[in-house]
């Protein structure tokens, strides 16, 4: 069994109008999950240089860095690939360039709501979408919403 394991990067790239950028794998594990833009790292470079460069291939967006959302470990076996990553997701935005998707490791690109990001994503990755929609609003306990409500108020199933 092939194992991939190190290092990775990945990027919430918030758009006007509460909408989130994903795009949908083309390659194991997760192929055909939507995921958030990212990847591993090479050796000669920090999570943030990683994350920059990622966007860059698989969105043609460049970016930089606002915000670092969280540290995560993720894995197990998906499509017969053992994973063991060490994400660091960070929140970026775009300074310039224009949508144009990697054409060998993405299926598609599209713009999502925050209230239907579609399931299951690959990976933690709607951890980390959740981490980050805590960050940026008030929690819903302090709006009177049971704990485990909160989840339905962020995610709907397409």
């Amino acid at each position: 069994m092939r194992k991939f394991s190190g290092r990775t990067a990945t990027a919430i790239i918030e758009f006007p109008s509460d909408m989130l950028l994903l795009i949908k794998r083309n390659t194991m594990p997760f192929k055909g999950y939507w995921a958030l833009p990212g990847g591993r790292s090479e050796s000669s470079e920090t999570v943030e240089q990683t994350v920059v460069r990622e966007v860059k291939e698989e969105t043609g967006f460049d970016v930089s860095v606002v915000a670092k959302v969280g540290e995560y470990h993720e894995s197990g076996i998906q499509d017969g690939i053992e994973y063991d990553y060490f994400p660091i997701c960070f929140l970026v935005k775009v300074v310039r360039g224009e949508m144009r998707k990697q054409q060998n490791d993405i299926q598609e690109a599209q713009l999502f709501s925050f209230r239907k990001i579609p399931e299951p994503l690959a990976f933690k990755h709607t951890k980390m979408i959740e981490d980050f929609l805590a960050m940026r609003k008030p929690h819903p306990e302090k709006r009177g919403v049971q704990a485990g409500e909160r989840r339905q108020l962020y995610f709907q199933r397409s």
